[in-house]
């Protein structure tokens, strides 16, 4: 996935006290208001293959307890979208949320780690990403720019989702109504970059590539909805 670079950004985060590591992280996302102190809300541009504009204006919590990121087409020649990233960085750990990705034709919600400019030996990136109508879960683990993708046919609506990056390997998992794990995918890799965890949701512009990824957008507004976040050790 094509991304703004980071780098400077990250560096600034760690200037800032936010140094990598796995630690645990929750995040309820109770009340009202933007997704709050743990979080970097987007403002920005980020580029092909983006048919929108981020916006704070469209990252809110939702008062029952969750985070809503949301398209907003309602000018459909400036189609705003919603990103939420941590200041904290992290090195390894298990990463798991509980969402129901957005419906939306063209469109991805995401949950995944980043670090590094798109494409280049300093990116790494572990993604869940909920694609063509949220009816195709995108699983990639790019390691020094290179990318390992595998994709799903999944249901529409809430999930518990989440994977665990450790020095050798990349592990994908569902937790079902028991609170059990059940893999579904697993990737043998070495990733020791600090990534910052990213939640995000989008639609493509409907060039080829975007096409290609994300599907067609024919236009539309919706939400993508995070009740939690945990990481732990």
């Amino acid at each position: 996935m094509n991304k703004l670079i980071l780098g400077a950004v990250a560096a600034l985060a760690t200037a800032c006290g936010a140094a990598a590591h796995a630690a645990n992280f929750f995040e309820g996302f109770d009340g009202t208001g933007g997704p709050g102190g743990n979080w970097e809300t987007a403002n920005w541009a980020n580029g092909d293959i983006f048919g929108c504009t981020f916006a704070y204006s469209e990252a809110w919590r939702t008062g029952w307890g969750g985070l809503q990121l949301n398209v907003n087409s309602s000018n459909p020649s400036a189609v705003k979208c919603s990103e939420a990233r941590t200041w904290q960085s992290f090195q390894y750990g298990k990463f798991v949320t509980r969402l129901q990705p957005g419906t939306i034709e063209g469109g991805n919600s995401s949950f995944f780690l980043y670090t590094g400019n798109a494409g280049t030996g300093n990116h790494f990136e572990i993604d869940l990403e909920f694609i063509r109508g949220g009816r195709t879960l995108h699983t990639n683990v790019w390691t020094a720019g290179r990318q390992n993708v595998q994709q799903f046919a999944v249901a529409t609506g809430w999930r518990t989702i989440g994977f665990e990056w450790r020095p050798t390997f990349v592990r994908f998992f569902h937790v079902n109504d028991a609170g059990q794990e059940q893999e579904f995918r697993r990737v043998n890799t070495s990733i020791s970059a600090p990534m910052r965890l990213m939640l995000n949701h989008w639609v493509g512009n409907n060039t080829p590539n975007a096409v290609g990824f994300v599907g067609t957008y024919n236009g539309g507004s919706g939400p993508a909805y995070y009740d939690w976040v945990r990481v732990t050790d």
